[in-house]
């Protein structure tokens, strides 16, 4: 972004922001609320893909990160209002960067199920490969020590942004990945989604357990996933 001076970096405290949005259809809330309050069913009429169950546990996370506001209002029967806090808002000028990146590059509508331009970084992970591709090519391994996820979850999402036409793959004994040049303008979304992981002084913890799996009932926080092996990787 203009004026960027280097500083921006992908590192724990980025992890941990967003790491909240790291679960399908976080960004749809937060995108939609972006309109304005919400009651429930309204939600769901806008955020069509969840089913109640799921959209009800997305508040939920999302009300826990500090994101969305959570209202019971006076009435018979008492009705639940959603809206976005100051911290959720500070999302809207990222959203409408990644908007207009994925129609500049004509992404989200192929292959259908992605759920728009929003589906195309809803599976975990995918938005912290991209960013650390940002600072440069990498091979598989040192990738996977950079994200802090597991082999086979990396594959998965290699696999699916390659066939988005976001990362290419050099062959060879020991293959590099980079991006592609719609890849590299992801630049553009990165930066501003960067800063605002550092202004919103998250705890340094990532949510869920390594590779998504849910924690057993009763059981204690998680640690999740591995911090980044450098943290002074930058984006910027």
């Amino acid at each position: 972004m203009p004026g960027s001076t280097g500083e921006l970096r992908y590192d724990e405290t980025f992890v941990a922001a967003v790491g909240a949005l790291n679960s399908r259809w976080s960004w749809h809330v937060v995108h939609a609320l972006g309109a304005g309050p919400s009651g429930f069913n309204d939600l769901r009429r806008v955020v069509r893909g969840p089913g109640p169950s799921t959209l009800k546990q997305r508040l939920s996370e999302l009300a826990d990160a500090g994101l969305v506001r959570r209202e019971v209002l006076d009435g018979a029967p008492p009705r639940t209002r959603y809206s976005l806090t100051e911290r959720g808002s500070g999302l809207l000028p990222v959203l409408a960067e990644l908007l207009a990146w994925a129609d500049r590059h004509r992404l989200g509508t192929d292959p259908p199920g992605t759920a728009g331009p929003l589906g195309l970084f809803q599976e975990k992970w995918a938005i912290h490969v991209v960013c650390v591709l940002l600072t440069g090519p990498h091979g598989f391994n040192e990738l996977a020590r950079e994200v802090g996820i597991s082999q086979v979850t990396l594959s998965q999402r290699l696999g699916e942004l390659e066939r988005r036409g976001l990362v290419s793959r050099a062959r060879g004994a020991a293959p590099a990945y980079s991006l592609s040049p719609a890849g590299l303008d992801f630049r553009v979304v990165a930066e501003p989604l960067v800063e605002w992981a550092h202004g919103t002084r998250f705890p340094h913890h990532r949510p869920g357990t390594q590779d998504g799996a849910e924690p057993a009932p009763g059981s204690a926080p998680p640690s999740g996933p591995r911090p980044p092996a450098r943290s002074s990787q930058q984006v910027g």
